[in-house]
């Protein structure tokens, strides 16, 4: 039975995304990173336009952080604040905690390369793992 909900769960998470934004700002080719034992995949080659989604299958929150500035150009974005809080540094980190069964999405638009943070509960009791991810966008 929880394989069969989670599967439901997955089917409408999917079909959320950007699905509002103007399609003149989108390509339609959706990639995805899933949050489960690990971050999977950790590398992602993407085209201007592409929507990049976020899925948290874990049964604990998943925290996605971007450097300031990664989020500036983007043409849509689900569940991301350009608010932003200042690190230690004084740079303005763009996060988002991603709950259990749920989804973010961003659609970048300008050619470069985005790195991020995965932060995930880990097995030790209180501990945390850090993951980094990479998008490349364009050739």
């Amino acid at each position: 039975m929880f394989s069969t909900k989670r599967m439901m769960i997955g089917a409408a998470l999917l079909a959320v995304g950007c699905a509002s934004v103007e399609s003149t700002t989108r390509t339609g080719r959706i990639h995805e990173v899933r949050f489960a034992e690990r971050m999977t995949p950790d590398n992602l080659r993407v085209e201007p336009g592409d929507e990049v989604r976020w899925i948290n299958e874990r049964s604990s929150p998943v925290t996605v952080e971007f450097l300031e500035g990664a989020l500036d150009s983007v043409s849509c974005e689900r569940g991301f604040s350009k608010r932003g809080l200042t690190n230690l540094r004084g740079a303005r980190e763009e996060s988002t905690t991603i709950r259990p069964m749920d989804s973010a999405s961003l659609c970048f638009t300008v050619a470069g390369t985005v790195t991020y943070n995965a932060r995930m509960e880990s097995a030790v009791a209180g501990g945390e793992t850090i993951e980094s991810g990479t998008i490349r966008v364009g050739r």
